[in-house]
């Protein structure tokens, strides 16, 4: 009896003991719920332990995650981790599928691949591909033009796939015919309201554009109780915000836009942002300390869009006094997750704003935006190598900076190429064609990260 009492004593401090031990334990169903819930941290943090250890459904939710990231080395990650589980997951093909087609600056390659992915899994059966995949094919002016994407849909509509009707309303955006279409778009997105989050957005631009005041206010508590409930996401609640406060729609209302803002923002740090756009657009929200309050605290939360809008704030004086030294702070902290910054710097820099011109470091940020494919950094570079700020001009360089802008649809491009045209001898433009070839393949679908940039801009230029 000793015996069996010992050793249920022992089982028993044991059994405490595992108890305790699960607490620090990394839960899937854990990670899951703070995922739906917008608990990004609480989900990345269960689910990068068990992915490490190989379960390829956590890295699936990883990955979720990382391309949400503004970081483009977090946004490769995740890219990596659907691609390492395509084989091990059914779900992974139209996970890479979805984020191939929505992946900025996607080259045509990754295009055509997204392509195959999601078709792939439309036929076996995922619906949820479909408006992706109409999304990937609105970029195609040829499809849009022969009608090919229209026929499509109807076929889709006609075997039942409900997702269809909702791919007709991106369709009508596109075409322009959207304010013609609003009463189709009505009965469509009403009726599949709940299954398509997506039509949380439509209805309240439709109810807005028509001033009924009513079927917003009802669509806006049904959007609460759904985000109560985890069946939609922060960013959705916060492209109905940008809708209702909105007044090129309709009479905005910001007392509405702010609530929604204000809910999602403990666990959408881009909300903040959102926050401070109200009070740009409507002064009575509040005045300059606010607003800088509103991106501070989302610059805490980890927005690096936050840290672009205030360095943008410093850098063009509104709403606060000019601040080069503040402006160039809070571009270099959004700049691992926003090109824009990258141009921002590149000019600062370039300029001397911060007292001495600083051609190198100009250089560095311009490449890093114009390869990833930003027009407006391909003109900096032709005016900086144009006209000599801090660098020794060379109208070759300028001249092929200036021609990858204007094959970019630029305007002013082809306005700088004219200009710089005299400066060069018939030998120059051979010159311009090779490195025109160099800077092609430099962009060839590449991420560009700023480790990696300054090395590359050495082996070109």
């Amino acid at each position: 009896m000793k015996s069996t009492g010992l050793a249920c004593g022992l089982l028993s401090s044991l059994s405490l003991g595992l108890l305790a031990g699960c607490v620090a334990l990394p839960d899937l169903q854990l990670a899951k719920t703070a995922k739906g819930s917008g608990d990004l941290a609480t989900a990345e943090q269960n689910y990068r332990v068990l992915a490490s250890q190989g379960y390829v459904e956590a890295q699936i939710g990883l990955a979720d995650l990382l391309i949400r990231s503004p970081s483009i080395e977090q946004r490769g990650q995740g890219e990596t981790l659907y691609r390492q589980a395509l084989d091990r997951s059914p779900v992974a093909p139209a996970r890479l599928g979805k984020w191939l087609a929505s992946k900025p600056q996607a080259s045509p390659a990754e295009r055509l691949e997204a392509e195959k992915l999601l078709r792939q899994s439309l036929a076996a059966g995922d619906y949820s591909t479909l408006l992706p995949l109409v999304q990937l094919q609105l970029q195609d002016p040829q499809k849009l033009a022969d009608g090919g994407l229209e026929r499509e849909l109807e076929q889709w509509q006609a075997q039942g796939i409900g997702e269809a009707r909702l791919g007709k309303v991106l369709l009508y955006r596109v075409r322009g015919n959207y304010l013609q279409k609003l009463d189709e778009i009505k009965a469509i997105c009403e009726g599949w309201l709940e299954q398509a989050s997506e039509c949380y957005v439509e209805l309240a631009e439709v109810y807005q554009r028509r001033g009924d005041k009513d079927s917003q206010q009802q669509l806006l508590a049904r959007l609460e109780s759904a985000y109560q409930a985890g069946l939609v996401s922060p960013d959705r609640v916060m492209g109905v915000a940008k809708v209702v406060a909105d007044s090129s729609l309709g009479e905005a209302d910001p007392k509405a836009a702010q609530e929604l803002y204000t809910r999602i923002a403990p666990a959408y740090p881009d909300a903040w942002c959102g926050l401070a756009e109200l009070v740009l657009s409507f002064p009575d929200q509040g005045d300059a300390g606010v607003l800088t309050g509103y991106l501070n605290k989302g610059i805490e939360a980890g927005s690096s869009r936050a840290a672009l809008m205030l360095g943008q704030l410093y850098l063009k004086g509104q709403v606060v006094p000019a601040d080069p030294r503040a402006a160039e702070q809070y571009l270099l902290q959004a700049a691992p997750g926003h090109l824009k910054a990258h141009l921002l710097l590149g000019r600062l820099y370039r300029d001397g704003a911060l007292g001495d011109i600083e051609p190198e470091k100009a250089l560095e940020h311009l490449l890093i935006a114009a390869r990833a494919g930003d027009p407006s950094a391909n003109i900096a570079l032709a005016q900086l190598f144009g006209e000599g700020k801090g660098v020794r001009i060379n109208a070759v360089y300028s001249y092929t900076f200036a021609t990858l802008a204007s094959r970019q649809g630029l305007a002013q491009g082809q306005v700088l190429m004219e200009r710089l045209a005299p400066r060069l001898q018939a030998q120059d433009y051979q010159q311009v064609e090779s490195l025109l070839a160099r800077e092609i393949e430099a962009r060839g679908g590449q991420q560009v990260t700023a480790r990696n940039q300054a090395d590359q801009a050495q082996e070109v230029l």
